[in-house]
């Protein structure tokens, strides 16, 4: 493990190759976490760009928020660099808990502003829930098997390390759909953040997601998950203005 002090990078422990998997029968104690304020490479993508998570708060529960694992959803990212910039300025906004942001999750597909990792994989249909499926279509391509991409890794091993009793991960969606689409035991933040955005509650997106993060953490693992859909037509600044009481709700849950 590496460390470089100010603006702390350090280096999570993990496997490039293997699958990481956590047992829904098995929580386990959360795993200590880095001090608030700093940054750690916990993998990297496919072309090589480190997949980074910044830590903010100290302490039990830990929350985690992800953006970007579809690189085309730029609005995604603008949120959780909006997140990032008002812990660093405003840290007594978390208290009593951790929470752990991975700024871009796909930096590959994000960089290219495509759905799909440098593999052409759509990471949110590779991860090991019991309904992954082989294969699929151009733009949402699972992979011949789960947990064959280092994006995906990467993000498995944040929640195999840190047992996050929360995960929002952050999306859009075109068509006014925008919502607050929970999986697992995820109704009542998903009904706190609705309070504040305004977005309808729903259970069901509106479409089969075989091998996404909700079917593995949320109805897998029973770690209640937030998936935020954003308006795919709204800017990334509007965006975390409309959310960002909606985000504060939930990592204060």
């Amino acid at each position: 493990m590496s460390c470089v002090m100010a603006g702390c990078v350090r280096t999570m422990s993990h496997d490039s190759t293997a699958t990481v998997r956590v047992s829904p029968d098995v929580p386990g104690p959360a795993a200590a976490v880095a001090p608030s304020g700093h940054r750690e490479v916990i993998g990297v993508s496919v072309l090589g760009r480190p997949i980074e998570i910044e830590y903010f708060g100290g302490g039990t529960p830990t929350v985690l928020v992800i953006g970007g694992i579809h690189g085309d959803e730029v609005a995604s990212v603008d949120c959780t660099r909006g997140l990032i910039a008002l812990l660093r300025a405003q840290p007594n906004q978390v208290v009593n808990r951790t929470v752990a942001v991975i700024e871009v999750a796909n930096p590959d597909g994000y960089a290219r502003r495509t759905r799909t990792n440098a593999n052409g994989i759509d990471c949110n249909r590779n991860f090991p829930a019991r309904n992954f499926k082989p294969g699929g279509s151009r733009a949402y391509r699972a992979g011949t098997q789960p947990a064959s991409e280092p994006e995906t890794r990467a993000i498995l091993s944040a929640i195999a390390q840190l047992k996050p009793k929360l995960i929002i991960s952050i999306h859009c969606i075109k068509g006014g759909r925008q919502q607050n689409n929970y999986d697992g035991p995820g109704e009542a933040i998903a009904t706190a953040m609705a309070a504040k955005n305004g977005y309808p509650v729903s259970a069901n997106i509106g479409y089969p997601t075989p091998g996404s993060l909700g079917s593995y953490a949320g109805a897998d693992l029973q770690i209640p998950i937030i998936t935020l859909e954003l308006p795919r037509d709204q800017s990334g600044a509007a965006a975390w203005q409309h959310n960002r009481e909606a985000l504060l709700t939930a990592v204060r849950w």
